[in-house]
């Protein structure tokens, strides 16, 4: 693997600034920052999403490393809550709320697996919880369809009142594909590293970190 250069380096810690700050996704935060840094001349070839995270996470621990912690602690206390709710679907945790960036903007994403789609939209329906619905992507292992919703944050929670939720629905066959997405770095528990887990890795992960 090549060698970040020392541009590669500042467009991603500032990356990380407007993800952590702002919100912003990772593509949009990779150019927003090369303009701030390169103005018009902000072409060619942006940081990997690995090595914004990377400074994603050096800049939670630098700057918002007690609020970070509780905040994460409490995001992954919901998401598993979720999860035990949604246990007929499968269901696993992935992004920034499993691999430890998240942020006061993140949102819970779980992924589902079944073999009707419907199956799910049904069970919220029959909850009484409000979703949109939009496409999946048209790739192996991609989502048949991506559900968004807000909820409740769990009561004593240091989290926001109301949280997103982003249910992304699978083929049932897909649990078996290896993610696509892992992170990495020596100071990583073992569950952070996977890319998407299991309700009983997420306890492990939470007793751990407890």
């Amino acid at each position: 693997m090549p060698t970040p250069s020392d541009l590669d380096l500042e467009i991603a810690a500032v990356a990380a600034r407007l993800i952590a700050e702002d919100g912003c996704d990772y593509a949009s935060a990779k150019r927003k920052a090369a303009r701030e840094l390169l103005g018009d001349s902000a072409r060619g070839r942006l940081p990997d999403n690995a090595l914004v995270e990377q400074a994603l996470r050096r800049h939670l621990r630098t700057f918002d490393s007690e609020r970070h912690a509780e905040r994460l602690g409490a995001l992954r206390r919901a998401a598993l809550q979720w999860m035990e709710r949604l246990a007929t679907f499968e269901p696993r945790l992935v992004g920034a709320v499993l691999n430890g960036t998240a942020t006061e903007h993140s949102d819970l994403h779980l992924h589902l697996f079944t073999d009707n789609p419907k199956d799910v939209e049904m069970f919220l329906l029959d909850a009484g919880l409000a979703f949109e619905a939009e496409a999946g992507e048209d790739a192996p292992g991609g989502a048949d369809e991506v559900l968004h919703l807000v909820v409740p944050a769990p009561r004593g929670s240091p989290l926001p009142p109301r949280l997103g939720l982003v249910l992304s629905v699978h083929a049932a066959d897909a649990v078996r594909l290896a993610p696509r997405f892992r992170s990495s770095g020596t100071d990583l528990h073992p569950v952070e590293t996977l890319g998407r887990a299991g309700a009983a890795q997420l306890r492990q992960l939470i007793d751990d970190a407890a």
